[in-house]
């Protein structure tokens, strides 16, 4: 084994040791019941029943995402991303080359 994962093995139980003898702290004996108190009192949230809202956020994200399509036309990226794996080729064939080479 390597000195460095000794002293890693060594050191996680040192550590396993210190939690196993760690005291346990008791909750109050009135946890539970505050929780569930707390629990059964949130107010659940009604959804809007608008479907204007649900129409409108559709149309937004449309526009959104046209607009960008439409930006990434004109700054060229798109034509970039199409021609990456071209680009991938040729450095792996580059590289298969110069191994050879070797």
């Amino acid at each position: 084994m390597i000195p460095k994962d000794q002293e890693d093995t060594r050191l996680t139980q040192y550590l396993n040791k210190l939690l196993d003898e760690m005291p346990l702290s008791e909750p109050s004996p009135m946890l539970t019941e505050r929780v569930m108190r707390r629990v059964q009192s949130a107010e659940i949230p009604d959804n809007p029943k608008n479907p204007q809202v649900g129409r409108r956020n559709q149309w937004v994200n449309s526009f959104v995402a046209i607009a960008a399509t439409v930006l990434l036309m004109q700054s060229g990226i798109i034509n970039k991303i199409m021609h990456i794996n071209s680009g991938i080729a040729k450095i792996t064939m580059y590289i298969q080359y110069l191994s050879q080479s070797l």
